[in-house]
């Protein structure tokens, strides 16, 4: 009969710390040869407790975190190392999908706050016209009252590649924040997604009442299904840091948010080059009369498809080690 699993715990969990503390050691070149031979005994009796854990402890936190630790101090000791292209090309061919299918429901979430603030918006200008003034930037609104969208005169006043490169870093403020945030418990995350939403919906509102909603739709037609995806996905991220902090489970709650926020940390960057190519649509393909608003749309819709299409049904990171028969796809570090 298997003995209780807080008993487990506390007797192997000394071994289990020295072990992580000796990774890290490893990684920054720090062990001796007599060390490695410390580490590698360690791994072996991780290995033996993770099949104990997979016999009498199956569906916990202690399996989990023993998977995790088995899988990352055989990629320190055995894996060989990788050039850095194919490193990149790993990452976001099988990597970064795995790690937003994982946050899925995160960024769902992020996705619900954005959505509910965009109605909210929407409703509350069109039942309310005066709340224009408090939702809506005031420069926006002097636009607007004259009939006009500040994106039909944008190349007046900037080049294609000034929108682009200005567009990047205000949707990159945007991600960081939701992101950041995620360290107030997901408080601050849940703000940004629904003030944003808010924004956006007040703004399009009051554009429909001025007339001239078709020409707002029409500029966010080819960018703004990826743009609206990549910031739900990075609120998802400052979400998972928040849920950690909520509920750590069986680790305690410094382990759980420094593990959630290196899974964040890899999504954040991860969209990077997509915000950047999305920024240059918005830029050089979205304002102006250059190219038709089906042409607009078409790219809009397909370049939203093909990214979920992607993220969604890109294979898992193939694992190698000695335990993938044991070591759920969820929790193999790669």
């Amino acid at each position: 009969m298997a003995e209780p699993l807080p008993a487990f715990v506390a007797r192997r969990r000394p071994d289990w710390t020295r072990l992580e503390t000796m990774l890290t050691q490893l990684r920054s070149g720090k062990l001796t040869l007599t060390e490695v031979s410390t580490l590698d005994a360690l791994y072996r009796q991780a290995s033996a407790d993770l099949a104990v854990a997979q016999s009498a402890y199956a569906g916990t936190d202690v399996l989990r975190f023993l998977n995790q630790l088995c899988a990352r101090t055989y990629a320190a000791i055995y894996r060989p190392r990788g050039d850095r292209l194919e490193s990149v090309r790993t990452f976001y061919l099988q990597t970064f999908p795995r790690l937003v299918r994982e946050t899925l429901q995160m960024t769902q979430l992020a996705a619900g706050l954005l959505f509910f603030g965009l109605v909210v918006g929407l409703v509350t200008v069109f039942l309310h016209p005066d709340g224009a003034v408090v939702l809506v930037p005031a420069q926006l609104r002097q636009i607007i009252s004259r009939g006009e969208v500040w994106t039909d005169f944008a190349l007046n006043n900037a080049t294609p590649t000034e929108m682009a490169v200005t567009i990047f870093l205000n949707n990159v403020r945007v991600m960081i924040v939701s992101f950041a945030f995620g360290v107030t418990a997901g408080i601050g995350t849940v703000f940004v997604l629904l003030s944003n939403g808010v924004s956006i919906g007040a703004t399009v509102a009051a554009c429909f009442q001025a007339g001239v909603g078709l020409n707002i739709l029409t500029f966010t037609a080819a960018h703004g299904p990826v743009e609206l995806s990549l910031i739900c996905i990075a609120g998802g991220a400052g979400l998972h840091i928040g849920r950690a902090m909520i509920d750590p489970g069986e680790r305690s709650r410094g382990t759980a948010v420094r593990e959630h926020a290196q899974v964040a940390v890899q999504i954040l960057l991860g969209c990077v080059p997509f915000m950047i190519a999305i920024g240059i649509v918005e830029g050089f393909v979205s304002p102006g009369p250059f190219f038709p608003w089906p042409l607009k749309a078409a790219a809009g819709l397909f370049s939203g498809l093909a990214l979920w299409r992607w993220l969604l049904t890109s294979p898992s990171p193939s694992w190698r080690g000695p335990y993938a028969a044991v070591l759920p796809s969820s929790e193999r570090t790669i």
